[in-house]
């Protein structure tokens, strides 16, 4: 079996962050207790992918900010397609 390497030339992010990983502590604490702490990061790149229903499920579930909620629907509809949400966190 053959892996294949490929080089980046670009990552694209949304300009605006959809939360902050110093203040939204509920959100922080549900992904790290529903996901493990470094679940879906991929060796210090900063990228953390996390799953529709998971952000779904935190919204009808945790108490957060009115503008939080509506910028992880933003994301949730903007991914739906493939399932995941993926964050550049730095």
């Amino acid at each position: 079996m053959s892996v294949r390497a490929y080089r980046v030339n670009k990552i694209e992010h949304e300009w605006g962050s959809s939360f902050n990983l110093w203040h939204d502590d509920e959100l922080v604490e549900f992904r790290d207790r529903n996901y493990g702490l470094y679940e879906g990061m991929s060796d210090g790149t900063g990228l953390v992918e996390l799953p529709v229903e998971a952000l779904e499920e935190a919204i009808k579930t945790l108490k957060l900010d009115e503008d939080l909620v509506k910028a992880l629907k933003q994301d949730i509809e903007a991914c739906r397609e493939t399932g995941y949400v993926t964050y550049y966190c730095y």
